[in-house]
């Protein structure tokens, strides 16, 4: 039986530093100061997400079947009650917390169920289904929800739809759509107190749009790995 496991490398690079994110940032609080162990909880709570991310797969099955193959809602059901259940200890004290962020898990649900997956919106929330893992792994280590870092984590990493989409469609608009970004990140940064340095990676977002010259897409995949890892680098140095 084949298992149906999300195959989105760039998704699980964005989940990867994005947990990250939430373990580093956590950890500087310095919790073990309390007394308290969070490693099993921070284990079970990555090894839920992981779960509940391949729910992606199966659902979509779904839809395309109109639900008349067992086997895509077995793998559903497995991925979701597996998920859950692995959840259970930052559900305990974080679902009243987290339950603001339904809109977002519902809205992405119906532009798949739509066949929207590739809308511009549709990436935008997938992204920011993907950088919740930041402030859910926080608020397992810390207790407490960090709205900044959810913040910080899906503004730099959502720039990379922005970019993608500036080198596919190589127009005008695109093309000043992701240096605007950039600024207007910058200045967010700023607003919610979080240093700017973290930024630095986009330094290549513009020069890539402002050059548009030709490149793989694995190229450009393999380039947001590394901003990826810098961002996150950075992110140890410089969160507070």
């Amino acid at each position: 039986m084949k298992i149906p496991i999300l195959k989105e490398y760039g998704a699980w690079a964005v989940f990867i530093f994005s947990c990250a994110a939430g373990i580093i940032t956590g950890l500087l609080t310095k919790p073990w100061h309390d007394g308290r162990d969070v490693s099993v909880a921070i284990l079970l709570t990555v090894l839920g997400l992981v779960l509940l991310i391949n729910t992606k797969n199966p659902f979509l099955s779904l839809i395309r079947t109109k639900g008349q193959t067992r086997e895509h809602l077995l793998w559903f059901m497995f991925f979701c009650i597996g998920g859950f259940s692995l959840l259970i200890p930052f559900l305990a004290g974080g679902i009243k917390t987290f339950l603001l962020f339904t809109p977002l898990i519902l809205g992405y649900a119906i532009l798949l169920s739509s066949g929207r997956e590739h809308l511009f919106l549709a990436e935008l929330s997938g992204f920011g289904l993907l950088a919740l893992s930041a402030p859910i792994i926080y608020f397992v280590i810390t207790g407490e929800m960090s709205f900044r870092l959810y913040l910080a984590v899906l503004i730099f990493f959502a720039a990379g739809v922005f970019k993608v989409r500036a080198l596919i469609k190589k127009t005008f608009l695109y093309r000043c759509l992701m240096v605007f970004y950039c600024a207007a990140a910058l200045v967010f940064f700023f607003y919610i107190n979080v240093s700017a340095v973290m930024l630095l990676p986009f330094i290549e977002n513009i020069v890539s749009v402002l050059r548009m010259k030709e490149e793989r897409l694995r190229t450009t995949g393999n380039k947001e790995l590394i901003k990826g890892f810098i961002f996150t680098v950075l992110l140890g140095f410089f969160w507070h």
